[in-house]
């Protein structure tokens, strides 16, 4: 019975070569196992371990031509040929929906891509392009591939409008896009195949590209992919507050440096102190005395808890006594807080970020953060690029004469 059925698919495989239409091999296909009829999908199976003899035989449905010339993504492929947002064609459409780690294709090699390590898989509707993000203007080091997520509405689109009406897939904060930073291709071999994709489609040349490779190697950046970077020291970022350490890379005109102790610890948001009249206020509070007429006094004091859009500044010292044993006019790197991201605690109670924001507090929580300017530089914080722009931003463009280097005890 079994060589009565492989006879009949003998011939009609020979029928299906001369009289039908071009095959592709990456059409679905029937497999013939020992007599067990099996349905596969060609693209996502690996080498058979046999392809001829009576063990195995295969069995192609042919496909029209026009289904074959189609620039569309196959269902269950991840190939990406192109990186470049300008040049984007739908067959770089990838889905990263499915596996904790899918399996994507740069060019002639694969590697999987991991949304939050270690078990995290991509969220669902994962659909749309990876591409090169990088502002211009900043040294080798800088620069990110990213993911643009596009809806399923619009498939009668262009791949370009595809892509402008998509979104940047956030990361598992939800507070910033998931990417993969430069300085993780250059210090992560896995990644290889997506450099020489960068460097095939142009996106960065052959000087660029010996350039970061001996900028990362200098630094001895070993791994950057557990601390925030900045790829200009004025960049804002998000942390999670309150904060045992935080750690940083940072990509100056320079040089590439990844400090061997962590920049700030033990930093915290602590809202004001307020005196609030009635028992039944919502405050995240102890209650205090009664006033004179008997009503008991509720003190608004806590410490924030959650995500926090921050940047570096300098600043100069004030009578205030914001800052530990500082003297008037002293200028130090402060962290300021420009965003609460969450901006209500699990009772529904808002805290209240003044406006233009408020600096991140140190060990003590009557201090500010803040560190010396010579302690900055000797952990490579700011060099003397990144110190110029934050002058010109926070002293104005004639302070760098009027600097004073001082020691900070809150740092």
């Amino acid at each position: 019975m079994l060589q009565r059925v492989s006879n009949a698919l003998h011939r009609s495989l020979q029928n299906a070569r001369f009289s039908g239409p071009p095959i592709s091999t990456r059409a679905l296909g029937i497999f013939l196992t020992h007599g067990v009829d099996r349905v596969y999908s060609l693209n996502t199976v690996s080498t058979p371990q046999k392809k001829r003899g009576l063990g195995s035989i295969q069995l192609l449905r042919p496909m029209s031509s026009s289904a074959v010339q189609r620039d569309v993504p196959r269902r269950g492929s991840r190939t990406v040929s192109n990186l470049d947002p300008k040049r984007l064609n739908m067959s770089d459409i990838v889905d990263l929906n499915g596996p904790v780690q899918p399996s994507v294709r740069f060019g002639a090699s694969g590697l999987q891509l991991d949304y939050h390590w270690p078990n995290t898989p991509f969220p669902p509707n994962s659909k749309g392009f990876l591409y090169y993000y990088c502002r211009p203007g900043l040294p080798a080091g800088t620069g990110e591939i990213r993911f643009r997520v596009v809806g399923s509405r619009s498939a009668s689109y262009s791949s370009g409008d595809r892509f402008a009406n998509g979104r940047d897939l956030l990361d598992h904060t939800g507070h910033r896009p998931w990417r993969i930073h430069m300085l993780q291709l250059y210090t992560t071999r896995d990644y290889d195949p997506i450099r020489r994709l960068l460097l095939s489609n142009g996106l960065i040349d052959a000087a660029r590209d010996r350039e970061t490779e001996q900028r990362v190697s200098v630094s001895n950046v070993k791994s950057a992919g557990g601390s925030t970077i900045l790829d200009t020291i004025s960049d804002t970022f998000v942390i999670q507050l309150p904060a045992l350490h935080l750690r940083f890379a940072f990509i100056h005109d320079e040089c590439i440096v990844l400090p061997a102790s962590s920049v700030a610890h033990k930093v915290h948001w602590r809202d004001r102190i307020e005196t609030v009249e009635g028992s039944n206020a919502r405050w995240r509070v102890y209650q205090g005395a009664m006033n004179e007429e008997g009503v008991r006094l509720t003190r608004r004091v806590f410490i924030f808890l959650g995500a926090a859009v921050v940047r570096f500044e300098l600043k100069k010292a004030e009578k205030n006594n914001t800052f530990y044993r500082l003297k008037e006019g002293e200028v130090v790197l402060v962290l300021r807080i420009l965003e609460l991201l969450d901006p209500m605690d699990p009772d529904g109670v808002p805290y209240r970020l003044l406006e233009g924001g408020e600096l991140v507090q140190g060990t003590s929580p009557n201090w500010s953060w803040c560190t010396s300017l010579d302690r900055a530089q000797r952990l490579g914080i700011i060099t003397p690029s990144s110190l110029k722009i934050l002058e010109e931003l926070y002293l104005g463009k004639n302070a760098s004469g009027g600097t004073t280097v001082t020691k900070c005890p809150s740092s």
